[in-house]
């Protein structure tokens, strides 16, 4: 497979006048000869999940007859042993084995938490058992693990222990605020503060050499969740007739913008810092106003939240374009579009209306993807050079 695929790639490349014949040809006999036994590793993966599985039926038919102890005995064996790999591993240099072994750790501890609180009946909300998980394990993750799976792995437990903690956290909020809070409001404002976390957690993980390549995934899914948070809250209207404190809310989201904004102006590349900069800030204003007016109904209410999600998208489309990233800018203008022809077709009624907009629709479609198509490649490359 991989030689069908850098053969592909070499004829493109070799069209293009980018590579001659000679060098494609010894492109193609290197991948030919470290292509590695795909077949015989995906027999090997079937073979150990197939053992895995029937070790864990075997435990789970005699679950009950297994003394406390022994589940807690072996529980902590395994850690250790783990953890001991883990070290090895660090010590000796080896990569793969290391961040291997450090996600199995990763993945016992949660299990002995749940194991220790099945044994002993402890009660107790989710999130404390998932707080206790990350305070356990981050700080030998950030030590030993520098590859992206651990770092987007990492990000994902993070953020859901976020969410599963909304109830705690409420109560929280709303003292800070000091007023009455809104469940809608709350929500909204978690998904805000969660993606300004992340963006300086990244940012800060991303000035310690070794986990440099790591950093760069945790990033950009920090960016992708505060351009998520900000376009679901300015998409919906989040309380539809109810009304609600607004000060609050803002407050606190400004205050979590400016640690954001202090990590981009410190620790991203200086071509990248201005657009960063704008997009950080588009965010906490169009956030802002999505709140703003979110208590607007009817077709008045749709028609400016529908514009604000298109200002919001523009703008995106813009820095991507000054930072030369091709594919957001063309996210940000399949967006747009797709905003455009909602909106046309919501302006809209009747069968025969319906017919002629679905033909106004595919014409606009055309239209947007053909001029999207030309603004895309107009955008510079991260490579440096001219889109062809």
């Amino acid at each position: 497979m991989a030689v069908v695929i850098a053969e592909h790639f070499t004829r493109r490349w070799q069209a293009a006048g980018l590579i001659d014949g000679d060098l494609a040809a010894r492109i193609v006999a290197w991948e030919a000869a470290h292509r590695r036994p795909v077949f015989l590793w995906a027999v090997a993966g079937m073979g150990a999940l197939a053992l895995s599985l029937g070790i864990m039926a075997i435990v789970g038919a005699n679950w009950e007859d297994i003394p406390a102890w022994l589940k807690l005995a072996v529980d902590l064996g395994l850690n250790v042993a783990c953890a001991v790999a883990v070290f090895v591993c660090w010590r000796r240099n080896w990569p793969w084995r290391r961040e291997l072994a450090a996600l199995l750790l990763f993945a016992l501890v949660l299990s002995g938490i749940a194991l220790i609180g099945q044994v002993y009946q402890l009660q107790s909300a989710p999130w404390r058992a998932l707080v206790l998980w990350l305070a356990i394990t981050t700080p030998f993750l950030a030590l030993t693990s520098y590859s992206r799976l651990t770092g987007v792995i990492w990000v994902i437990a993070a953020v859901t222990t976020w969410f599963v903690a909304e109830e705690a956290l409420r109560d929280v909020f709303a003292y800070l605020s000091g007023t009455a809070w809104i469940f809608s409001h709350h929500l909204a404002l978690m998904g805000y503060l969660a993606a300004c976390a992340m963006i300086v957690i990244a940012i800060l993980r991303g000035l310690w050499p070794p986990a440099r390549e790591q950093a760069g995934p945790m990033e950009r899914l920090a960016w992708a969740g505060l351009i998520a948070a900000s376009t679901v809250t300015v998409s919906i209207g989040w309380i539809d007739s109810r009304e609600g404190p607004l000060l609050g809310p803002i407050l606190l989201a400004a205050l979590a913008t400016l640690p954001a904004g202090l990590a981009v102006w410190l620790g991203d590349e200086r071509t990248e810092r201005a657009p960063l900069l704008a997009l950080l800030i588009g965010s906490l204003v169009i956030w802002s106003l999505g709140l703003a007016v979110a208590p607007m109904g009817g077709k008045s209410g749709d028609l400016v939240r529908a514009l604000l999600f298109i200002v919001y998208w523009i703008g995106i489309g813009a820095a991507a374009a000054r930072a030369s990233r091709r594919g957001l800018f063309g996210l940000a203008f399949t967006m747009v579009g797709l905003r455009l022809l909602i909106l046309y077709f919501e302006a809209i009624g009747g069968l025969t209306a319906t017919g002629l907009g679905l033909i106004g629709g595919g014409v606009l479609c055309l239209l947007l993807a053909a001029i999207g198509w030309r603004l895309t490649r107009g955008v510079a490359s991260r490579t440096g050079g001219a889109a062809p």
